[in-house]
């Protein structure tokens, strides 16, 4: 099922109070933290509503948020919630025929079909607000539309495990999308964690970032001697955990700015089975030497840098409405100055990996050219990895290789 689709009580007065309730919430929400997080603490005080509620006050919220700025001004809050309905909506509901039963026979039409029977109240070009800043890569129209189609769940199934995983998604009787042989979709809202070990058997993990280290893949072949990476921005480990299971004979070092998030690795490293590696603090911003690699070189060196994470908005809508324009050369700031601090350590001859979740050229081209004019390195490939095509993230990914001559 899909997550923005509600399961509706009958009577029609309880539709008009959940209205009410995500309009009151819609308007004291400033944006300065995660919505989720958000919800959780008004919850948490406004302890009458019950489950299902709150999973209606949800939907509606974020089928809100999906509409980002392509509704005509004039247009309340609480129609703007019965248009997102309408729109984002897949089947009839009570809910929606509550309020216009004529939108209700037509949910189920496509997305297109539905674009034009609301023309006069709203443009899907006005979704996204951040055209110029777009990457001339994307396909803005394609891109904005995809704010209206909730992103799927994925996993990667880690290696051995295969057989058993597969057994235990069919006997649960999950419906499941093959990608390939180790990535499954599923609907956003299916509790796997039930039935399968998360981070031993499988790794919740975007197709596309499971798709960010497989050009090394052919380069970095397994050997009798073990390749040397630094996953230098590791947040809680999901690119090394990747690079584990791919490269398999690996010396990993990991470090973040964050201790809390490396806590959080640790016990997901324990899960994984990855045992031997070193881990810090360490900010990369900072010109000041980080003592624990400044005498170390790296096969490879993974970046995937603090960003905007405009890629994955489609998984947080609110930050379409509260993102500010000038954050985006912040970004690319604070990225130029990790890239540069981090490059020191890798070999001759090495791979220096720059990852980002984001769409905007001032962060991922711009970049690029950077590293190559001023920091000297080689760009092997760069790429969008563009998950509006499939319900998954958008990400960059640039590869580089650094030679002393």
């Amino acid at each position: 099922m899909n997550n923005d689709e509600p399961f509706f009580p009958k009577k029609g007065n309880h539709f008009h109070r959940y209205l009410q309730y995500a309009s009151a919430i819609l308007h004291n929400y400033n944006g300065k933290e995660p919505f989720h997080l958000y919800l959780k603490k008004y919850f948490s005080v406004n302890k009458k509503h019950g489950s299902r509620d709150r999973r209606l006050i949800t939907t509606l919220c974020y089928q809100y948020f999906r509409l980002g700025f392509g509704v005509v001004s004039t247009v309340s809050v609480e129609d703007k919630l019965i248009l997102a309905a309408f729109l984002i909506g897949e089947k009839p509901s009570p809910f929606l025929n509550e309020f216009n039963s004529e939108w209700n026979q037509h949910v189920t039409r496509s997305l297109d079909k539905k674009l034009k029977m609301v023309k006069e109240i709203f443009d899907p070009e006005k979704i996204f607000p951040f055209r110029d800043a777009l990457s001339d890569e994307i396909n803005f129209s394609d891109f904005s539309l995809s704010f209206l189609i909730q992103p799927k769940l994925f996993i990667r199934i880690r290696p051995g495990y295969q057989n058993s995983v597969y057994d235990k998604i069919k006997s649960a009787n999950i419906s499941f999308e093959k990608i390939n042989e180790n990535c499954l979709a599923f609907a956003n809202n299916e509790k796997l964690t039930d039935i399968l070990k998360i981070d031993k058997e499988v790794v919740i993990q975007d197709y596309n970032s499971q798709q960010t280290i497989s050009p090394l893949a052919l380069s970095l072949q397994p050997s009798a001697l073990s390749i040397s990476i630094w996953d230098c921005c590791a947040a809680s480990g999901g690119k090394s955990m990747l690079a584990y299971d791919l490269l398999k004979n690996i010396e990993l070092t990991v470090s973040d700015s964050r201790k809390s998030i490396l806590e959080n690795l640790k016990i997901r490293f324990e899960k994984t089975g990855i045992k031997n590696y070193q881990a810090f603090v360490a900010n990369l911003s900072s010109s000041a030497p980080v003592k624990e690699i400044v005498e170390k070189r790296f096969d490879l060196i993974i970046a995937d840098v603090p960003c905007s994470g405009s890629g994955t908005w489609s998984r947080t809508p609110e930050q379409i409405h509260f993102f500010k324009k000038e954050s985006i050369s912040e970004y690319a700031v604070l990225q130029r100055k990790i890239v540069n601090n981090a490059v020191k350590s890798l070999k001759e001859n090495g791979y220096f990996l720059y990852i980002t979740c984001s769409v905007f050229k001032e962060e991922n081209e711009e970049n690029v050219n950077f590293i190559q004019k001023e920091l000297k390195l080689h760009l092997i490939q760069s790429r969008y990895l563009k998950g509006y095509e499939m319900q998954a993230d958008t990400l960059f990914v640039a590869l580089f290789t650094f030679t002393e001559k």
